[in-house]
């Protein structure tokens, strides 16, 4: 019966050399601690823009709001702003050629949102009606890892420009006697023609500038005179 403590010496000391206690049978022995994960934030090149990637419609041109973005999901915004049905189409070029998005074909004046998770490359942007491409509706985009992240905002208060069939800002506010500037950046025509026949410029192609003196105060409202939807407002103070 000696032989007995003898033995639960034995037994203590092993476990103790083992660094504790032998784990009782049937437990499973706890994980080992790990450092806490943070919750990933927004993927770095996600497209950033909140109310979506904006694309004007009309006769006979497609704007993108911008020819770049990054890769990752993407809202497009897509606003025919023509005076026939027009529809937006996206597929991939050097990208994965699989990759095709649309919309229904839409009536003047429609809009819709697209969503899209588009990888890196290039890709084209084009009417969907059959014919319409040709006529110049089309424009390619580029999905890249630095691609900018917002458009650069105007350089002064008297700069207007002319982008996705819109007038960008809608409304400026200038002093008496400043001149204001406005810049085409669509690959449409377009006109600033003032309602009330005070200005009107020519017929601007892409790239074309035009401006005008404000030597009368008060709300000067303008359009183009090819696409009447598009309005716009100058406020000259006294």
């Amino acid at each position: 019966m000696r032989a007995l403590p003898a033995l639960a010496a034995v037994l203590a000391a092993l476990a103790a050399g083992c660094g504790g206690d032998p784990q009782p049978a049937g437990e499973t022995p706890a994980p080992a601690a790990q450092t806490p994960k943070t919750a990933p934030g927004p993927a770095a090149g996600t497209d950033p823009r909140e109310d979506g990637l904006e694309i004007a419609l009309g006769e006979w041109a497609l704007a993108a709001e911008a020819q770049a973005i990054r890769p990752g999901p993407v809202t497009f915004v897509v606003t025919n702003r023509g005076t026939v049905p027009h529809g937006f189409e996206l597929e991939g070029s050097d990208a994965d050629e699989r990759v095709k998005h649309e919309t229904r074909v839409l009536a003047a004046g429609e809009s819709v949102r697209l969503e899209a998770d588009l990888p890196p490359g290039l890709y084209k942007l084009e009417c969907l009606v059959d014919g319409h491409d040709d006529l110049g509706m089309e424009a390619p985009l580029e999905v890249r890892a630095d691609a900018p992240l917002v458009q650069d905002a105007a350089e002064s208060g008297t700069e207007v420009a002319i982008a996705n069939f819109a007038y960008a800002p809608e409304t400026i506010t200038v002093a008496r006697g400043e001149t204001v500037t406005w810049t085409n950046e669509d690959p449409a025509d377009h006109t600033v023609t003032h309602e009330g026949g005070l200005f009107a410029s020519e017929t601007l192609g892409g790239g074309a500038t035009f401006r005008t003196r404000f030597d009368r105060p008060g709300r000067h409202r303008y359009v183009c005179a090819l696409h009447p939807e598009m309005r716009g407002t100058v406020v000259v103070e006294p």
